[in-house]
């Protein structure tokens, strides 16, 4: 008998290959506004952008605050003019434009599928993530089971985001069934622990050790399909 019966995925860096998205959207909004889109400045951004997301995670900033922010500092570092808010603007239509999946996700999620409820849970920027979504092949394995912390009014790590995931899942009183999958510590994993969840860490670098420590652990898709899918999980 397996033991669990809802998965609740993560997006970005766990089905979605944000890093490829990432460096597109830079590239692209780095030449459009008239600066070489080279990889010492792509590395500056993705610094600045990482530790903002950070203290997102530690509800240190709010989510439309940070995406302008990290334009803003950006821009200061370069020593460019520019309207910040405007840039952030452009970024995230070219993000939203790249629904690029981690190599072998849609088979994972096809077979899944097939045992389990997938559900999305994500703190992305909701236009950007439901336009991915509905430009992948994913879609059909989530339909109306997503969750956006901007959609929410609360985010990942938070109890309530996951509380309320499982409410609308109809799975509040069966959280012994529930698992959360993703490749973030801070959000996900941590998350999970808040909410009392199992969790799956999505660890593709393969760094073995983490807080707070995941149920489970799994370093590609082929460790996690072999997890999920052996009789009797």
């Amino acid at each position: 008998m397996t033991k669990y019966k809802w998965l609740l995925f993560d997006a970005d860096n766990t089905l979605f290959d944000f890093d490829a998205a990432q460096d597109f959207s830079l590239t692209r909004t780095l030449a459009h506004y008239g600066l070489e889109p080279t990889a010492e400045r792509k590395g500056r951004f993705k610094t600045i952008n990482a530790a903002l997301w950070a203290a997102f995670d530690r509800g240190e900033i709010s989510q439309e605050a940070l995406v302008v922010e990290r334009y803003a500092r950006f821009l200061e570092q370069e020593g460019v003019e520019g309207d910040p808010a405007e840039w952030n603007d452009f970024g995230l239509h070219r993000l939203a434009e790249n629904p690029v999946l981690l190599p072998g996700a849609e088979k994972l999620c096809y077979k899944l599928s097939q045992r389990y409820v997938l559900a999305l849970v994500t703190n992305g920027v909701a236009f950007v993530q439901r336009q991915r979504l509905k430009s992948s092949p994913l879609e059909r394995f989530f339909a109306d089971r997503v969750y956006i912390s901007g959609e929410m009014g609360c985010r990942k790590p938070e109890k309530i985001f996951f509380e309320k995931a499982l409410k609308d899942l109809g799975a509040e009183r069966q959280s012994g069934k529930v698992l959360v999958i993703g490749d973030s510590l801070s959000s996900d994993i941590r998350g999970a622990f808040n909410a009392r969840l199992d969790s799956l860490w999505f660890d593709r670098s393969g760094k073995g050790e983490g807080h707070p420590k995941p149920t489970y652990r799994a370093t590609s898709f082929a460790d996690m399909e072999k997890l999920l899918l052996s009789a009797p999980f």
